[in-house]
Order: structure tokens, then sequence, then C-alpha cells
């Protein structure tokens, strides 16, 4: 008599790997990732959305006449309003990319990048402000 061959379905090859409940990754790791996409491609929106109405800014020259105004300073800080942030942003979208590949969590990155960017955006139209010579 001979035996019937093993049931394939029961057998465990060499090399192969059982993958256990947490192998796919945590219900935080899952969260995070999404958490932080939804944050990246919000300030891009947002962001985008900025650098249409910093192009109107150039309207704050409407107030000079004369020699009132430094026009080097306000095209400074125009320049500064309207290409820094999205700069900002952009560096905060990769270093999230980076942090998530690395499995390491990322979810504060593009919120911290979008505060400081708002903030580069106040110091430029501040820098704008300051032109006026008011």
């Amino acid at each position: 008599m001979s035996t019937p061959p093993p049931d394939s379905s029961s057998s465990v090859t060499p090399g192969s790997q059982t993958l256990g409940p947490n192998a796919s990754g945590s219900g935080g790791r899952v969260a995070d990732v999404i958490v932080s996409v939804i944050l990246m491609v919000a300030g891009i929106l947002g962001f985008a959305v900025l650098a249409f109405m910093s192009l109107f800014l150039v309207m704050m020259s409407d107030g000079c006449f004369g020699d009132r105004c430094n026009t080097g300073l306000m095209s400074a800080g125009w320049l500064i309003a309207l290409a820094a942030p999205p700069i900002v942003f952009i560096a905060a979208v990769v270093w999230t990319i980076i942090r998530l590949a690395r499995r390491k969590v990322a979810w504060w990155v593009p919120l911290a990048g979008a505060a400081l960017s708002a903030v580069v955006w106040f110091v430029g139209v501040g820098i704008m402000d300051a032109s006026l010579g008011r």
C-alpha cells in the first residue's frame, strides 16, 4: 500500500513566512498614514490658494505716491510672501514622506510645515507693509 500525498494547503514550504495578526501594521500606524496624507493634500490645496492670493499683494503698492515707498523692500517682501511658504511646505511634505517610509510618526510634520509657512507669509506681508513708509 502506498501513502497518500500530503495535503498541499496544510504544508509549510521552506522560506515561507506566516503572518501574525499585526504583521501588516497597527491601527495607530494606519491612522498616522491616513492623517498625514490628508494633512499633506489639504496643505497643498491651501497653499495653492495662498499663492494665488499672494499675487494680489502687489496692490499694496497702490498707496505709494511719489517717493514715499521703498520699492526694493516691497519687492523683496512680495517675493518672500509668494515663494517662500510653498517651498517651506513642500520641504515639510518631503520630510513627511521620508518619515512615513521609515515608519516614524509623521502627522505633526505637515502641521508644523503649515504653521511655519504661515509665519513666513506674514513676515513677507509685514516687510511689504514696512516698505510703505506710513
